[in-house]
């Protein structure tokens, strides 16, 4: 699975209400295979907007809701959103909904993850997923980009500096007014983050950080915020993520099959 194109398994996640009638992008989902069980990974703040409407996805039906059973960390009710340093959700989704998920996307294999003990063991990173200002509708058709954004992972400094821990966090310095294009290494204006949330964070092999070929970096944890005016995109590890399957495990994932 070496050539395996993660791009394949990333998956742009949209809202559908009735009050207002509004069909938007709100954010990404990695399509993940664990040991032979069909996932969406995305950010818990992501799937928070099922309170005011259905998250759907691109299917071989056309826009589907996602179909499965979700799961996510609780907050204690003094605790919000936006205070939740961890941020993750997933689907185990029914078998017949990742068939026809795979229309489109293919998930991810496991071999090409990794549970990292700590985000100071990496160099460098790639923050990937759908921004929101990307996504875009032709007729009836709807159509979105996938862009990376890579930066150099944080010292325990910058850590303590936000109070996050490098177990179950990930901080990748990135500053739009100094991107460049990876190819032609010139000056490039990317689009706004806004959208990723939920998008997949790529760690590069040392010696190969600013290699093009994305037969080489490995899932390590999933992308759910970008603090602009700072500088880092913070993600979360793969920790939190398997503690949170374990427990649908446990539950029988409501009987999802």
């Amino acid at each position: 699975m070496k050539d395996f194109d993660p791009y394949n398994s990333l998956v742009p996640v949209y809202l559908s209400t009735d009050l207002p009638k509004r069909f938007q992008q709100i954010g990404t989902a990695v399509f993940w295979e664990l040991h032979g069980e069909p996932f969406l990974l995305t950010a818990a703040h992501v799937t928070d907007g099922m309170g005011g409407g259905e998250l759907q996805v691109p299917t071989e039906s056309g826009f589907s809701s996602i179909e499965g059973y979700v799961g996510f960390i609780d907050l204690p009710p003094e605790v919000h959103r936006h205070q939740d340093s961890v941020d993750i959700a997933y689907y185990r989704l029914t078998s017949q909904f990742a068939r026809e998920l795979s229309h489109f996307f293919m998930p991810l294999p496991q071999e090409r993850s990794q549970l990292i003990g700590s985000a100071l063991e990496l160099t460098v990173c790639s923050a990937s997923g759908y921004p929101a200002s990307k996504s875009k509708k032709n007729a009836n058709a709807y159509s979105s980009d996938i862009f990376s954004f890579r930066g150099v992972v944080a010292q325990q400094k910058t850590y303590d500096d936000l109070e996050l821990s490098p177990d179950q966090n990930i901080i990748v310095h990135f500053d739009k007014k100094l991107a460049v294009h990876p190819e032609t290494r010139e000056a490039f204006p990317t689009p706004g983050l806004r959208g990723i949330s939920g998008g997949g964070i790529f760690a590069w092999p040392k010696g190969s950080e600013i290699s093009n070929d994305w037969s080489l970096p490995i899932l390590v944890g999933i992308v759910h915020a970008y603090k602009e005016r700072e500088g880092p995109i913070i993600d979360t590890t793969f920790l939190p993520v398997v503690a949170a399957i374990g427990l649908g495990r446990m539950k029988g994932y409501g009987g999802v099959r």
